[in-house]
């Protein structure tokens, strides 16, 4: 079987583009998405109806999770934030929120004898609204104790934009990084190979960089000045 993972495009739709005509190429069953599809660039629900209209399996990131319960789920976003996830939500029909909402935080599987676990980053209490760890967890090394406790070969997370591995010999975190929150005009996502054992390949992929700078340009939303200066290296 073969699975490509990619996550946190963030309204990026040429990344995304590229992505699923990549894809095409290399005979792939699944695509798993590790959300944040959605928030910072300019066409949120564009990338939402390709998820959609490929057939994707996506779990939800905390920028779904803020469209889908409001921001006050997350203390640490202020006034701005707030206008820029309202414009988000209210560009969204009842078909793609409903999307959404069926979406769950975590895909758990067995597969030819691996267990997989595919999330937006780990999951602290899957009762709460915002169930993640905070980010905190990497900078004082807390992530290491909570995946040697875990109960699988191997996890995919995004979440924190930066790729990192975390492999202690029993499992095997990986975090391939932001898809769409890209300084340059390159994207990437992850293609699984599982057999009698697994091969995970990273593929670097060139996007059209001027689309995503026109789009930019073309959308004057909530926030765009800082979002786009930190999250794609373009200054207004």
């Amino acid at each position: 079987m073969k699975i490509a993972v990619f996550t946190d495009i963030h309204g990026n739709v040429p990344a995304l583009k590229s992505i699923l005509e990549d894809i095409k190429k290399n005979n792939i069953d699944r695509i798993i998405c590790l959300g944040d599809v959605v928030g910072l660039g300019p066409k949120s629900k564009d990338c939402l109806d390709l998820i959609m209209d490929n057939n994707i399996e996506m779990v939800l990131g905390n920028n779904e999770l803020n469209i889908i319960y409001g921001t006050q789920i997350d203390k640490s976003i202020e006034d701005e934030e707030k206008r820029h996830y309202d414009w988000i939500r209210e560009s969204l029909n009842d078909n793609e929120m409903n999307f959404l909402k069926n979406c769950k935080c975590k895909i758990d599987e067995n597969i030819n004898g691996f267990k997989f676990l595919f999330e937006h980053f780990l999951l602290k209490d899957e009762s709460e609204k915002l169930p993640f760890y905070s980010l905190d967890i990497l900078k004082n090394g807390e992530i290491n104790d909570i995946v040697a406790n875990l109960d699988y070969d191997y996890i995919f997370v995004g979440h924190e934009h930066r790729d990192f591995n975390i492999d202690n010999g029993k499992v095997h975190l990986i975090d391939m990084g932001s898809s769409g929150c890209r300084h340059d005009n390159l994207t990437k996502y992850i293609i699984l190979d599982i057999n009698d054992n697994v091969n995970v390949e990273i593929k670097n992929i060139p996007f059209n960089r001027d689309e995503l700078l026109n789009d930019l340009n073309e959308y004057d939303y909530p926030f765009r000045s800082f979002l786009s200066k930190i999250f794609f290296g373009v200054e207004f």
